[in-house]
């Protein structure tokens, strides 16, 4: 299973250039401004997701462009939506191969904490709630190909999710922003098998709970509306 590496390059060069820049920016961050930005995310999901009659099920990872938007209700303390273009993950079955695939939105609503609102380099954390939005699942692979399918039950899932990240400022507007996130995304698929298949030799129906429960990694171009 390929992972995208990167993103997580980025991260590292954002520790780097947080050293290098250090100092103050005027007119930084201040309450009542709009915070936007447009960049992209590899969603990692957690490794194995599930099991199926004794297999592990393991879904891949993707990387799709994300944007949100950030306003600051005072210097400190942001309230931010994420939102993103369709993420797309294979999922594949331990010793069988690709055997699904299924699309996601993952909208974000997080409250956020700034550290250093007046600085070039500002980190924060935040906190909230994710919902994920399951759709086009579809069998694949080996499972197409003896007849059995795979859908999703739970088309939605809702969950925790919390981050880190900062923005580097290029001047009073522009910046660069790096950032961590882990999302709570729980899921239920449904197999069916036909009959005389090769993992039970008769048709069958199982349910299958998916833990995706990912890493996000994202890298992103941002402006501030304010003063």
């Amino acid at each position: 299973q390929t992972k995208d590496k990167t993103v997580r390059h980025a991260l590292l060069i954002a520790v780097i250039a947080a050293a290098m820049l250090g100092g103050t920016v005027a007119q930084a961050y201040d309450a009542g401004d709009w915070i936007v930005r447009v960049g992209a995310s590899n969603v990692d999901p957690d490794d194995p997701n599930g099991s199926l009659l004794g297999l592990d099920v393991d879904v891949d990872d993707d990387t799709s462009v994300t944007f949100n938007g950030t306003y600051m209700w005072t210097k400190h303390v942001g309230i931010e939506l994420l939102a993103a273009l369709p993420f797309e993950h294979d999922i594949e079955l331990q010793g069988v191969g690709k055997v699904g695939s299924t699309k996601h939105l993952p909208p974000t609503l997080s409250a956020q904490w700034h550290f250093l609102p007046d600085s070039r380099f500002q980190p924060y954390v935040g906190a909230g709630v994710n919902l994920t939005i399951f759709f086009d699942d579809e069998e694949d692979g080996a499972l197409k190909d003896i007849g059995g399918t795979l859908s999703i039950n739970d088309e939605t899932s809702v969950g925790l999710g919390a981050q880190i990240g900062a923005d580097i400022m290029f001047n009073e507007r522009w910046f660069v922003n790096f950032d961590v996130r882990y999302l709570d995304i729980d899921t239920e698929a449904e197999v069916t098998l036909p009959e005389g298949n090769p993992l039970t030799g008769e048709a069958a129906k199982v349910d299958v709970n998916v833990d995706i429960d990912p890493f996000v990694y994202g890298v992103h171009i941002g402006y501030r509306f304010g003063r």
